[in-house]
């Protein structure tokens, strides 16, 4: 990373583009900056721009040369935060402050700080020399973060008032309840020393309801994801295995395939087809029904604006199960909106319909989901983040004892690692 340094060869541009006024700085401190700017002395530089924007220069160029000499000091911290004041304050230097303040979130440690830095840098530049910069760094970085043991850990607390009636598992009908719950998300992904491009990865998922304790769930997920990066494409495969307790009871084992197929376009919009088998066998002979086959395809457009991005996904679901009643074919269309606020917030937006055809039953039903849900998530740190969400759901059945709503609000506390 030695050679990563902030883009002060465009300084002596900026003075001419951006801060023509610069020649009417007062009492010269400018002057005598860019002369100790010029021969290295970066503290005496820092210390005369300073002066010269609390003297009342607060042209772009000034507060760029100060993020410069703050980093050349490695005052990381410094650099980052008047970094991030010319992309507030200055749109047209907007995508170099945000490359800058990527390389700085680099050197502090923060690599999905960077990553997204690096991501609004060439999203907001219109300069190519700043965008192939950026797109290096977006490929080191991916190189170095595959290289390295990485992880995630979320919590959320929340209301649930149908907590039987769940989405995707085949629960009993006619009994829900309303229960607080906490429910919790961990996982933990690196390198398998001396196989290229091979992962393990893992996660664990919990959750609890205080007032419906026959509903408490928790899985295990193991097994291995190999990578294949080419200019455009990104291959994956993965082969897990997963083990899980539905109300204190072992529930269910599975063997899960998972292969993906990922083209990007033009570094703002990408096509992916997802297709993942899981053979499903039960931990205990009262669930036997659950025991057999799912199938699932989903084809998923994503595109990425500058402060926004839109996905839509349409996903076919197919089950072979030993119960017909937990063994209903699927459709789903979803689409998900995101649109950052400010750069430490975000609103994310989903709505979906998924259509189940219980075929196999002795009275064959149709059931149609809509779901919509709205959330606002907060970037606290480089690592910490808070998620606030509601959730709608409304199930519509031919079998009248199906049908149901459900409201779900949440609040997450998550940390990247």
């Amino acid at each position: 990373m030695s050679g990563h340094k902030p883009l002060s060869i465009l300084v002596a541009l900026l003075l001419l583009m951006l801060a023509g006024r610069v020649v009417a700085d007062p009492g010269g401190e400018w002057e005598s900056g860019s002369a100790a700017f010029a021969s290295g002395n970066y503290a005496d530089a820092l210390s005369y721009f300073e002066l010269a924007r609390d003297g009342g220069l607060d042209s772009p160029a000034v507060h760029y040369n100060i993020a410069v000499c703050q980093y050349s000091l490695n005052d990381y911290e410094a650099a980052r935060e008047t970094f991030q004041l010319i992309a507030r304050r200055f749109p047209s230097m907007q995508g170099l402050a945000e490359y800058n303040v990527g390389l700085a979130e680099r050197r502090l440690g923060n690599e999905v700080a960077a990553q997204r830095q690096f991501v609004n840098a060439y999203r907001h530049s219109d300069d190519e020399k700043i965008k192939a910069l950026a797109a290096s760094q977006l490929t080191e970085l991916e190189r170095e973060i595959r290289a390295a043991w990485r992880g995630f850990v979320g919590v959320q607390v929340g209301h649930d008032d149908n907590v039987a009636l769940r989405d995707s598992l085949g629960l009993p009908a006619g009994v829900s309840a309303e229960s607080p719950f906490v429910d919790l998300f961990a996982s933990l992904r690196g390198p398998i020393a001396g196989a290229a491009g091979l992962e393990l990865d893992s996660s664990i998922y919990a959750v609890t309801y205080f007032d419906a304790e026959d509903y408490n769930q928790a899985e295990l997920r193991v097994g291995g994801l190999y990578t294949f990066d080419s200019d455009d494409w990104r291959l994956q495969g993965g082969l897990y295995l997963a083990a899980g307790t539905l109300g204190g009871s072992s529930f269910n084992r599975e063997v899960n395939l998972d292969l993906r197929s990922t083209r990007y376009f033009d570094n703002d919009s990408a096509f992916d087809i997802r297709l993942r088998r899981d053979n499903v066998s039960s931990a205990q002979s009262r669930f036997y029904g659950i025991e057999g086959s799912r199938t699932r395809l989903d084809l998923r457009y994503g595109w990425y604006g500058i402060n926004q991005a839109l996905a839509i996904r349409f996903g076919l679901e197919d089950n072979d199960r030993l119960e017909p009643g937990v063994s209903p074919s699927r459709q789903l269309l979803k689409l998900n909106y995101d649109f950052a606020i400010r750069d430490d917030c975000h609103l994310e937006s989903t709505i979906s319909w998924r259509n189940s055809d219980y075929d196999d039953i002795d009275v064959p039903r149709k059931e149609d989901l809509f779901s919509v849900a709205v959330g606002l998530v907060f970037a606290v740190s480089a690592d910490w983040l808070i998620s606030g969400r509601y959730q709608y759901s409304k199930n519509d059945s031919t079998d009248p004892t199906f049908s149901y709503d459900r409201n779900q609000l949440t609040i997450g506390f998550q940390r990247l690692f």
